[in-house]
């Protein structure tokens, strides 16, 4: 069976909330779907979703497969188990989670460095200058760079998240890809070679020297790693931050509430990432043919999990259209991947997200958002905005 023939409106854009009702109805009616656009097996029920994301052995992360050349620039996303497992066991122990905790005093003074420069103002864009700046602040000091190498972060990882599905889904887009990233790439591989066998305190060099019962990571597995973090963990944060602030402002008892308790911080970014995910896919490309939802996707597709719409699958989630912030949905939703892509770095992201929340209660009174002037982001992978205006009153 294929569902790929039968009439189905075209989508809205993914950050038009008419999108979720179009969801419930692909659910519905049209579980999995080829999308006649971009020819790719879109996957909209949890269950579904789930059983893309977690068997890599009928849907691979190796995009090589759909004839993609292989550059050498392969990263952990990219890759499955057994050579995932291996790259993401040396990672862990680097990326511990007592090495992530030890990160708090930084984010916490750079968020304070930042809203002091925005302390005088009355209106700001919250997007570009604090949702942005933060997160490529944290990561240029976890990994012992320097802040005034900002900029081809924040270019590169912009230029990548403005990448739509027809580009992706071109022949040449492993190849147009890899140029995109020769700048930061060739930048992060001579950092690395200058701390190979050094005992510097920073992330870089913990990653340069990481081993597991003799085991290394080879040269390109740590440069694509950092720039991974660069590439996918910033613009996950900075999504995550400012889709916090919007929704909190559209919900204020859950505001009130969280003001009065930062304790409940942790389940208010949790629902966050339930609510409005800052990637709205995980794709895969299936091995062999197979059967999902009633149709057959045949072997190497595009299959994508559509993490917006399981995310808000009422066979998953009750009441799943509303904001909830006492809803206990870590470990379940999509918010930062699932299965064995589950985000490596979600732990500092929800870091993050915290404690840059619990900062800006504490510096501000405040923070009402300009709906009007707001602008959705464009790229259909993103959920979240391009600009987002608040009105600020200092505390």
């Amino acid at each position: 069976m294929s569902t790929v023939d039968q009439e189905v409106s075209p989508p809205p854009n993914v950050n038009d909330p008419a999108i979720y009702d179009w969801y419930r109805e692909m659910r519905d009616n049209h579980p999995v779907y080829q999308d006649p656009v971009t020819k790719w097996w879109v996957v909209y029920r949890y269950a579904d979703a789930r059983q893309v994301l977690t068997n890599p052995g009928t849907y691979s992360s190796e995009m090589h497969r759909m004839g993609f050349p292989e550059t050498g620039l392969e990263s952990l996303p990219q890759m499955d188990p057994p050579r995932h497992t291996r790259v993401r066991q040396i990672l862990g122990t680097a990326f511990t989670p007592h090495s992530i905790a030890s990160f708090e005093p930084q984010i916490i003074r750079i968020t304070n460095e930042i809203i002091d420069e925005l302390i005088d103002k009355k209106r700001v864009d919250l997007l570009h200058e604090l949702a942005y700046t933060v997160p490529i602040g944290v990561i240029l000091e976890v990994l012992g760079l320097p802040a005034e190498d900002r900029p081809l972060f924040y270019d590169f990882a912009r230029r990548v998240m403005e990448v739509t599905p027809e580009e992706m889904a071109q022949p040449d887009f492993a190849e147009a890809l890899g140029s995109l990233q020769q700048g930061a790439v060739s930048y992060l591989r001579e950092r690395v070679r200058e701390r190979k066998g050094k005992t510097n305190d920073d992330m870089l060099t913990r990653l340069a020297n990481a081993e597991l019962n003799g085991d290394r990571l080879t040269e390109d597995e740590t440069v694509n790693f950092a720039n991974v973090m660069f590439a996918g963990g910033h613009i996950s944060t900075t999504m995550t931050i400012a889709n916090a602030v919007d929704l909190l402002d559209l919900n204020p008892d859950a505001q009130a509430e969280v003001r009065a308790d930062p304790g409940l911080l942790p389940d208010t970014i949790e629902e966050v990432l339930r609510h409005r995910p800052p990637i709205t896919t995980g794709l895969r490309a299936s091995t062999r043919e197979v059967e999902l939802g009633g149709v057959t996707i045949p072997a190497n597709q595009h299959v994508a999990a559509s993490f917006c719409s399981a995310n808000r699958d009422e066979r998953q989630f009750p009441d799943p259209e509303a904001f909830d912030i006492h809803r206990k949905s870590e470990g379940r939703h999509f918010g930062f991947g699932y299965g064995t892509h589950h985000c490596i770095g979600n732990a500092l992201g929800r870091l993050e997200g915290r404690l840059v929340m619990k900062v800006l209660h504490e510096r501000f009174r405040e923070i009402a958002v300009d709906r009007d002037a707001a602008v959705w982001a464009l790229p259909p992978q993103m959920v979240g905005f391009d600009q987002l205006p608040v009105e600020l009153t200092p505390a």
